[in-house]
Formats: structure tokens, C-alpha cells, sequence
């Protein structure tokens, strides 16, 4: 069964935006302290931008069920990145720097929901797994190209210069959304958003997926135990290069994989590859051994990501499938603060091994709760297999 254009449409735009964001996103911290930003305050600008994004998905979701569309949504969610870029590359101080972030992260969290549900209500439930692989798969293979983009602009045009350059890709992503069509549904209505009306599968996937979150740390602890186990800078940024490869390449056979095998079959697997990684990681005594548990930790993300995004859509109302998304988002991303700051204060207080040991020990408490409800169905009709 082939995918639906719509699906190959979404896919060029989100890689379109992440090599525009990925050209941005690893200079900024240098550019915020030439700017005069302390530690704190470049901590300030992410932690901001980060809550800003978490907060708006559920926004953004539920705006899209009330009147019945999402194309505004993935307009205005792509297209102020790409106008507000200006800000960023005129920047004189750290605050213009977080006004451009706060913009920018707003879009983000406007856009995901109603992006999510428009892939999900476009193909047929035997096709959840492929969709959301080959839109996982080409977004990052845009966040594996952005970075190298930026290295090979960066001695030509400085700094500022690539911040105006990655205006262009943002630009044509927002553009090519002018040719995207839906049929959109009567507005309504709709009661205060509730768990309650969620369903049963629902409220028990977030909540594994609650625990799940506590075990994830920022990839910046991973790039740092690489560091200590004795790669260079330069390797570092390599290896990193290499796990964005590696997850773009398979994301699209794992979703395939998924709408063959079952859903929850390849989200059970994430968790226990993500377990596996924290425990290598925590294990690991040479630089080879850190690698190679880095590119299993691309197996875990092309398993995991779309699979589990394409399970969640299998377990929402229909009628509120934006709405739930969102609110899945915005709580998972809520919880990344406290799982990355409880994984830095264990890193600290007991050593990399008991921090790495900590988050395998999480994500073994969330697959064994997802386990647990194996033989549960979802409540609504297009139930996950």
C-alpha cells in the first residue's frame, strides 16, 4: 500500500526546517556568550524555549479540533521561524536572542499536534508505522545535514551570516505548505479537556510513557561520556553525525516493520533498547564500546519514535485526535526538565555510571508497565494491533 502524497509533502517540510534549525541551533550557545550571555543565562534562553514549545502543543492541538482544520496551524507553526529570522541574525543582546527563541518555539508547538493528527487521519491504521517512520526518517535527515551545512558555511560567512542563510530553507517549508489541501471539518464546540474522556489505553500509555521520560537525559549527556571515555571534540561531533545518519536511514524499516509486526511490539522493543543503551553506556570502559552503543542508540530512536507516535494515534478520540496529542506532548515535555535535571544532579553527586544505571533502571520500570497491559485493547475502534 503506497503512502499518500501528503504524507512525502509533510516529510520535505519538516526536513526542510530542521536543516534550517540544525544550521542555528549548534552555534547559538557561542554566539549567546559573545554576546555577553553567562552560563546562566544561555541556560535561561533553552530552558525558556524549551517550556514555550511543551506548552503550545496542546495549544495548538486544541485550537485545530475547535475549528476543525490544521493547515493554518502548519502555516503559522513553519512560517514563523522563517520571519522572524531576522531577529536572530540582527541580534545586539541576549534578550533579542531569547525573543527569537520564544517565536520560534512557539511554532514548533503549535505545529506538532495538528501535524501528527493530519499524517494519522491521511493513511489507514495498517500504515500508522510506515507514515510516521518516513516523516521521523527525513526529519532527521535534515538535522543530520543542517550541522554539516553550517561547518562547511561557517569560515565563509560567519556566524551571522548562516544565521541569514538557514532563513532560505525555513522559507521553502513554509512555502511548499501554499500546495498542501484537507478537507476541513465543521467547527465546533468541544467540553473542557479532559483524562477522563481519554480512554483507558490513553491515560495508561502516558502514563508509561511519564516513567519512560523520567529516563531520558539530554543526548548532550551521551556526546559527554563519549568525551570521557576519550574522544576528541572533532570525533564527538562525528559520532553525533553518525547517529542522526543512522536513525534517518532507519526510521522508514522500523515503521514498516511496525505496521507488519505490530505497534506495540516495536515500541516494547524501544524501551528495552533504551535500557540496553543506558546500561552500555553506564558499562562501557573505551571509546569503541561508547560508539557502539551510540549508533544502538539510533536503533532505539528509529524504533521507538515513530512507532510510538503512530501507537498514541491509535488510542485518541477521533474527535479530539489533535487535542490528545497535544496534551501527550506538552506533559512529556514538561517532564524532560525535572528527567534532565534528576540525571545532571546523579552524574555529579555518584558518577556517570550510577546516573546512566538510574535511567536504564526507568525505562525497565516503564516497559514492564507496558508489558503488564499487553493483552488490553484500546477502547476506540481504530485500536492499535
Amino acid at each position: 500500500m503506497k503512502l499518500p502524497p501528503l504524507v512525502y509533502l509533510l516529510g520535505l517540510v519538516s526536513f526542510l526546517m530542521d536543516v534550517a534549525s540544525e544550521m542555528v541551533y549548534p552555534l547559538l550557545p557561542l554566539f549567546l556568550a559573545g554576546l555577553g550571555a553567562t552560563p546562566t543565562a544561555i541556560g535561561l534562553v533553552e530552558g525558556v524555549a524549551e517550556a514555550t514549545a511543551s506548552l503550545f502543543k496542546v495549544v495548538g492541538g486544541r485550537l485545530s479540533d475547535r475549528i476543525g482544520r490544521r493547515r493554518p496551524f502548519l502555516l503559522l507553526g513553519y512560517g514563523l521561524p522563517a520571519l522572524f529570522r531576522p531577529i536572530l541574525a540582527l541580534a545586539q543582546s541576549p534578550w533579542h536572542v531569547l525573543l527569537y527563541r520564544f517565536l520560534d518555539r512557539t511554532g514548533k508547538g503549535l505545529r506538532t499536534a495538528p501535524r501528527d493528527a493530519l499524517i494519522a487521519e491521511s493513511v489507514s491504521q495498517e500504515a500508522l508505522g510506515r507514515a510516521y517512520g518516513l516523516h521521523r526518517g527525513l526529519d532527521t535527515l535534515g538535522a543530520t545535514l543542517g550541522p554539516f551545512l553550517a561547518f562547511l558555511l561557517l569560515p565563509l560567512l560567519g556566524v551571522r551570516g548562516v544565521f541569514w542563510l538557514s532563513a532560505l530553507p525555513a522559507l521553502m517549508a513554509a512555502l511548499i505548505l501554499l500546495f498542501l489541501r484537507e478537507s476541513p471539518k465543521p467547527p465546533r464546540p468541544l467540553p473542557p479537556l479532559r483524562l477522563s474522556r481519554m480512554g483507558r489505553g490513553y491515560r495508561r500509555f502516558l502514563l508509561v510513557s511519564g516513567v519512560f521520560t523520567l529516563a531520558l537525559s539530554s543526548n548532550a549527556f551521551l556526546l559527554l561520556r563519549l568525551k570521557d571515555l576519550g574522544l576528541s571534540e572533532g570525533q564527538v561531533t562525528l559520532a553525533y553525525t553518525l547517529y542522526n545518519l543512522a536513525y534517518a536511514l532507519l526510521a522508514y524499516p522500523f515503521g514498516s516493520l511496525a505496521d507488519r509486526v505490530g505497534l506495540r511490539r516495536v515500541v516494547a522493543l524501544g524501551f528495552g533498547l533504551y535500557a540496553l543503551v543506558y546500561l552500555g553506556f553506564a558499562l562501557a570502559a573505551s571509546a569503541g564500546l561508547g560508539v557502539a552503543f551510540l549508533l544502538l542508540y539510533a536503533l532505539y530512536s528509529a524504533a521507538f519514535e515513530g512507532s510510538s507516535r503512530a501507537y498514541l494515534a491509535t488510542l485518541v478520540p477521533p474527535e479530539e485526535k489533535a487535542s490528545a496529542i497535544g496534551l501527550y506532548h506538552t506533559l512529556m515535555g514538561l517532564l524532560l526538565l525535572p528527567a534532565s535535571l534528576l540525571f545532571g544532579l546523579l552524574w555529579q553527586a555518584l558518577g556517570a555510571r550510577a546516573a546512566f544505571l538510574a535511567g536504564a533502571g526507568l525505562a525497565l520500570l516503564a516497559l514492564g508497565l507496558f508489558l503488564v497491559d499487553e493483552r488490553r485493547r484500546p477502547p476506540y475502534p481504530e485500536g492499535g494491533p
